[in-house]
């Protein structure tokens, strides 16, 4: 193809390079959101200080939710609890756990029972917005679960990007121009099909 149509091979080189950067730019992105994410996960972990609470609610919620590589609805759980805590004199009752659901009710059933109302446990909050809390705070795989995806997510985006990038690249590089008679022509010998003058070769 490089000898017979050089102008196609430009112009399908020039499209790989061109559908390429999309992937390319929006896999940065989100390891930009990764990055974020697991800043302010470690920024709780290590920054926000701890109150001790009492669990005022504790329940295990279900719903239906579908997946997008499973047809069917799937049951998923939620642990909903509510914590009480008093800071600079002033009460306070969070909801917390709401953001987190598994189709895993083992799971979430153990957490619900591990916070049972009356139980104390101490709970970071933001020092900024005392009604944010955590009470999950650990260096455990579900509490940088987000951040995980996020960056295999922009890994693979990136990737497929960039691997397209290349090959145009590449194919563009089968390509040259004579510089006598001006014509694009495969860059698969010393001299110009056409004319035969002279051609610059790779790396020359």
């Amino acid at each position: 193809m490089a000898t017979n149509n050089p102008q196609t091979v430009k112009i399908v080189a020039l499209l790989f390079k061109l559908v390429g950067v999309l992937p390319f730019l929006v896999g940065l992105g989100l390891f930009a959101g990764a990055a974020f994410t697991a800043n302010r996960q470690y920024t709780i972990i290590n920054k926000w200080p701890t109150v001790d609470a009492q669990v005022a609610r504790s329940e295990l919620a279900s719903h239906r939710h579908t997946f997008a590589h499973d047809s069917s609805p799937t049951t998923v759980y939620q642990a909903q609890i509510d914590f009480q805590y008093t800071l600079g004199g002033k009460p306070y009752t969070t909801p917390c756990g709401r953001d987190y659901s598994t189709s895993d009710y083992a799971e979430m059933k153990r957490k619900v029972d591990a916070y049972a109302p009356g139980s104390h446990h101490a709970i970071r909050y933001n020092p900024t917005n005392p009604n944010d809390v955590r009470y999950d705070a650990a260096y455990t795989f579900g509490f940088f679960l987000t951040p995980l995806i996020l960056g295999g997510a922009a890994l693979m985006t990136a990737s497929a990007g960039a691997v397209m990038f290349l090959i145009g690249w590449f194919l563009g590089r089968t390509i040259v121009r004579c510089p006598s008679c001006n014509q694009m022509v495969g860059r698969t010998g010393l001299n110009c099909p056409n004319c035969g003058a002279p051609l610059s070769q790779p790396g020359a």
